[in-house]
């Protein structure tokens, strides 16, 4: 074949593993928890270092443009790079081997072992001592053999360095690049079952096609040398070769070549389904941890709903006996008030009674009839009073928040008042304003004894009941235009004429105050203050 189109020949070959290299290097950068990832930097060196010494052939056929001892020196670093390529080759296949089969780790020494064997007694051993291959000559350059194995002696010692050069490189295909194809092709046939295994049946073939790429690769570059005096180059070379295939042998490499890096190339698909299918299980797993962390929520959520209903019964349940016990205290307190009241203002008027009764009937006794009719008329005026006290301990019995709300139950109460009593009283409040149970309570009878008081001492015409509402509470004032009072001198008596201890205590026990503002012929004016509350109305209404 002509030296031009070997040319071509051989810048194919080498772009082709150059290709390989390049792609296999930018992919050996990702992240893969893939073992093949481990190895592939080794089988990317190979490419770039292989791909260098083909182009360096490529350069040694051209005519013309080294000298002789230019072409030999060109020829020692091609076969170093030859050498080294060979032996990445060897790693690669050994290492991926030791991580695909644990126990076959050892095989990594074999290229090693070889490499040093043939760089010892074929790299530097013939330019160390004497060797019969310093008198051989491959003859004339031919295209056989690309270019010639020697070249014109310079000063005696190019054609002895060209024959050295030719014999290393046939034992450098002999003892390592022919291992270390086949170690490189077992090994691939070892990733591709693995492949298989893991669901890459595509990659797997690929895997396969490259194996045997590498095992062509080891006939045709491993075992097809250059002529030699010595078996088996003596009898299977280019020559050889050449005779019976009609094609040198290197067309075949360089079509290797091209399987190797189109298989090679498709093998790093890998990578990118391993990384979309990583993508799907982080994507799975983030579901399944959502989906469990909801889960764990729901139970949460539903533990913390058995809690809450359960805490809700235990505070229903205390919160009934807590008001079983304010109703009880409030019967108590009516008693107690009730019975004040009695001793107070009943009980006196019958002692009344019944000392007018006692006077008139001595009076009717000593006949003086008129006498009598004055004392009865006494008895009259203080038995009305009497019932009048009666009504008022009824109505005030009657008058109780419970079902009905505190406004419901005040509206009632002063709608009685107003016509047992005749006194004009005005109820003005929000529409809605609630407080705990407990409170309304004292509060009705906070009110109820300030209109009583009112209804009984100040000889008033109108009073009004207020509430408003504040920030930090409510304010009720209950006044009325009567006659008013001394404040000092009932306050020296502790306030038992008017009740005033009652009221504050009452207050005081909701956590409130209570302040009346009075003096005699200005009125009086009862103001008790209400800690929170809630208002869910604004509009004021008044009830006349």
């Amino acid at each position: 074949m002509a030296a031009p189109r070997l040319v071509l020949v051989f810048f194919v070959y080498g772009l082709a593993f150059f290709a390989m290299g390049l792609a296999i290097a930018l992919e050996a950068r990702r992240t893969s928890e893939l073992r093949l990832a481990q190895s592939l930097k080794y089988l990317a060196a190979f490419g770039l270092l292989h791909a260098v010494v083909e182009w360096i052939d490529m350069w040694l056929l051209m005519p013309g443009s080294l000298s002789a001892v230019g072409i030999t020196a060109l020829r020692v670093v091609r076969l170093s790079l030859f050498a080294t390529s060979t032996l990445l080759l060897g790693i690669f296949g050994t290492t991926l081997i030791g991580r695909l089969a644990p126990r076959y780790r050892w095989l990594v020494l074999l290229p090693v072992g070889l490499s040093l064997f043939w760089l010892v007694y074929w790299g530097l051993g013939p330019h160390l001592w004497p060797l019969a291959t310093q008198q051989w000559s491959p003859g004339a350059p031919s295209c056989l053999r690309c270019h010639d194995s020697g070249v014109p002696s310079v000063a005696g010692t190019s054609t002895a360095w060209g024959s050295s050069v030719t014999v290393a490189d046939i034992w450098v295909r002999y003892l390592v690049y022919l291992p270390s194809s086949l170690l490189a092709a077992a090994a691939l046939i070892l990733q591709g079952r693995r492949f298989q295994e893991e669901r890459y049946p595509r990659i797997a073939r690929d895997c396969w096609w490259l194996a045997a790429a590498f095992l062509g690769n080891a006939v045709v570059a491993g075992l097809i040398v250059p002529p030699a005096p010595f078996s088996p180059a003596s009898w299977l070379n280019y020559d050889r070769f050449l005779s019976v295939v009609r094609l040198p042998p290197q067309v075949f490499r360089a079509a290797v070549a091209v399987f190797i890096a189109f298989f090679g190339v498709r093998m790093l698909r890998v990578f990118d389904l391993e990384y979309a299918r990583r993508l799907d299980a982080e994507q799975e797993a983030r579901l399944r941890a959502q989906q469990e962390a909801l889960e764990a929520a729901r139970q949460t959520a539903a533990v913390a709903e058995a809690w809450t209903h359960e805490l809700e019964g235990k505070v229903q349940e205390r919160t009934e006996e807590v008001l079983e016990q304010v109703r009880r205290l409030a019967i108590l307190e009516e008693r107690d008030r009730l019975a004040r009241e009695m001793h107070d203002s009943l009980g006196q008027v019958l002692g009344f009674v019944n000392l007018k009764a006692k006077v008139a009937t001595d009076l009717i006794g000593r006949g003086s009839p008129a006498l009598a009719a004055e004392e009865l008329e006494q008895m009259r005026t203080a038995v009305q009073d009497a019932y009048q006290e009666v009504r008022q301990a009824i109505l005030s019995l009657r008058t109780t928040p419970q079902g009905r709300g505190l406004l419901a139950s005040l509206r009632e109460y002063v709608q009685r008042l107003r016509e047992q009593s005749g006194l004009d009283v005005q109820l003005e409040a929000p529409e809605a304003l609630h407080f705990p149970l407990a409170v309304e309570a004292q509060v009705i009878r906070i009110v109820q004894e300030a209109l009583t008081n009112v209804r009984k001492h100040a000889l008033a015409h109108r009073a009004t009941v207020r509430f408003v509402r504040e920030p930090d509470g409510t304010t009720v004032t209950i006044q009325d235009d009567g006659r008013g009072f001394d404040l000092s001198s009932v306050e020296a008596g502790r306030g038992t004429r008017f009740g005033l201890l009652t009221m504050r205590e009452r207050a005081e026990s909701i956590g409130g105050t209570l302040a009346i503002a009075t003096a005699p012929g200005a009125g009086t004016t009862v103001r008790l203050w209400i800690p929170g509350g809630r208002e869910h109305g604004t509009d004021s209404r008044s009830d006349r």
